[in-house]
């Protein structure tokens, strides 16, 4: 399994482009910001618990697993995290992936797209950008997201505060599954203590999800385009033949 390691001062970022081009570390002044299981990234047959999973074509679970436009059946948060993606740049600092329709995606999801993810290192944190390109003659339906796995002691999770309503401090506990949704600030921008640790996406991602599971030292924030089964809804970007969608998210240490 190739590993690239990106640098730019005291960050390095880690990326595993055949495990669905997921930022697999991320790390600020020695500090580990992401939480990582590396059994499930050692193991093909596993969907990766950890890391920055990108969530493709949409986030979340579809009604039934239905998606309604191709009257096919796809699984939570869609391929393209168990798919590999090809590098097409590099740099110490920056590299750029790429994902295309083939006989395998138009099975279950039958579009023409070419989706290309730019990662990069930015003072103190990572910046990820996902751009879709409508390639052929129908409206291309989308509701991507990205999984962030924030590194938080059990004990800590109560003491998670943000500056978005309805994640505050004692709403978690290490006791129990939370999965629910927030509406994120208004300007995108998540403020998460005492990780001290700002998460900012882009500005139409107004739908966060809450994640977490009792005993596994992790909290995830994920900025999703819609709730779960938006791609099924109006919710959903419809992009136009030729056109294309333009997402990106920011995490920095502090």
């Amino acid at each position: 399994m190739d590993i690239i390691t990106l640098a730019a001062g005291t960050t390095r970022v880690s990326v595993v482009p055949a495990r669905g081009g997921i930022v697999s570390a991320l790390e600020v002044a020695g500090r580990q910001i992401l939480y990582m299981d590396e059994t499930t990234l050692a193991d093909p047959t596993k969907n990766v618990r950890g890391g920055i999973p990108l969530l493709f074509p949409f986030a979340g679970r579809l009604a039934g697993d239905h998606f309604d436009a191709a009257d096919t059946v796809i699984g939570q948060h869609g391929f393209g995290r168990n798919r590999a993606w090809t590098l097409t740049a590099r740099s110490t600092d920056r590299l750029v992936m790429q994902l295309v329709a083939d006989d395998a995606s138009r099975a279950v999801f039958p579009f023409e797209f070419r989706a290309n993810v730019e990662i990069e290192v930015v003072s103190d944190g990572v910046h990820v950008a996902l751009e879709t390109i409508n390639t052929g003659p129908t409206p291309l339906p989308l509701a991507p997201g990205w999984h962030p796995y924030f590194a938080c002691p059990c004990a800590a999770k109560a003491d998670l505060d943000s500056n978005v309503q309805g994640l505050t401090r004692g709403v978690l506990d290490d006791e129990h599954e939370y999965d629910f949704g927030l509406v994120a600030a208004h300007d995108g921008v998540t403020h998460l203590d005492p990780l001290a640790v700002t998460l900012s996406a882009t500005p139409a991602m107004r739908h966060l999800q809450v994640w977490t599971l009792p005993g596994r030292p992790f909290v995830c924030v994920e900025p999703f385009c819609g709730p779960a089964n938006a791609i099924n809804t109006p919710a959903r970007a419809l992009v136009a033949p030729g056109g294309r969608l333009e997402l990106w998210m920011r995490i920095l240490g502090r």
